[in-house]
């Protein structure tokens, strides 16, 4: 039974990083990286 809940726990911890690095929402690390590297793209291809 130990175990049973022990995985559970597992499945659920690892459900949950992977939408905090990987999801689609505002605050998710792949948000932030891909916004931050549009805002960079924009400055170096911007005129002067």
């Amino acid at each position: 039974m130990k175990q049973l809940i022990v995985m559970a726990a597992t499945v659920v911890l690892g459900v949950y990083l992977f939408g905090l690095v990987a999801g689609p929402q505002e605050g998710s690390i792949n948000s932030s990286v891909r916004q931050l590297w549009q805002e960079e793209i924009a400055l170096r291809t911007a005129e002067p």
